[in-house]
């Protein structure tokens, strides 16, 4: 017969990061000969994969105005980044920074971009030349920052942890290329890694797997659905792990980053763990 426990939002004892649980026991119990499984589970997918606990919020770029070369600096916000909303931010920075211009349809010209490529697994990083005067049928923005004496491409440049979500080299530059006056495409070098807890280790203090490190860990959660949906876990087979003989008043559920082990921060608190507790099966 397997019991079970359920434990919810109001088990969290950590409320920043929603990621560690607390289950009190009615009264002491004494475990021994015992097993435990996840049951199942369900939780949304909100935790960050741009974020200051994983060091991958920033990139630069260079530029040219006249002969001198400038180097600005990207800090993306903490969330939950496609790579589009990668791209749409860089494009918010060049506006920021008044470095595109205006065709003849009225639509915003920027000079560098991440796009994906499905067919290579890649994350591209294409570069435009940046002309030294206005082109016919363009406008410049109020706040254009100036032409360079040569033209030249964008220099997009890596920074350590960021280059992981985009596949490249911590040191990759596209290079300035000044006086090639084309487009330039770059791609990933690496397997992108746009979300870098891909998957969540749930830890029990009760367990002790000697061939484990962590020895708690019971299970990991792979989100099978879109940024912010619900994640269902059922696991079709229990997967029993040995109890530690002992008398316990309580248990402590973790939500593991899988690279750090430590844990997890989720935005949305409304998770329920269902665990179940049997005896050892004897085998003859």
């Amino acid at each position: 017969m397997v019991n079970t426990i359920i434990l919810k939002s109001s088990n969290i004892t950590d409320t920043t990061k929603n990621s560690t649980f607390e289950y009190n026991f009615p009264n002491s119990i004494n475990f021994k000969n015992q097993e435990l499984a996840l049951i199942q589970a369900s939780l949304y997918y909100t935790w960050f994969n741009i974020s200051d606990e994983l060091s991958n919020r920033t990139f630069s770029y260079q530029y040219v105005v006249g002969t001198t070369t400038n180097t600005r600096s990207i800090t993306l916000p903490e969330g939950l980044f496609e790579i589009t909303d990668i791209n749409k931010y860089l494009q918010y920075d060049f506006i920021d920074a008044g470095l595109y211009l205006i065709d003849s349809n009225g639509d915003y010209v920027y000079y560098a971009e991440f796009l994906i490529n499905t067919v290579l697994n890649s994350v591209d990083i294409n570069t435009y030349a940046v002309p030294t005067s206005l082109p016919s049928g363009y406008s410049a923005p109020a706040n254009w920052v100036g032409y360079p004496t040569t033209t030249y491409n964008v220099n997009i440049r890596m920074a350590s942890n960021f280059n992981q979500i985009v596949g490249y080299a911590s040191d990759f530059e596209s290079g300035l290329s000044s006086g090639i006056g084309t487009t330039l495409t770059f791609n990933s070098s690496l397997a992108p890694n746009v979300n870098p807890n891909s998957s969540v280790l749930v830890e029990c203090n009760l367990i002790d797997n000697p061939f484990g490190n962590p020895s708690g860990i019971i299970y990991a959660i792979v989100p099978n659905v879109g940024v912010g949906s619900l994640i269902n876990v059922q696991p079709p087979e229990y997967a029993f792990n040995n109890v530690k003989d002992g008398v316990y008043n309580s248990l402590r559920i973790r939500l593991l980053n899988k690279t750090t082990l430590t844990p997890l921060t989720i935005q949305d608190g409304e998770i329920t763990l269902i665990l179940g507790i049997r005896e050892k099966y004897k085998y003859e």
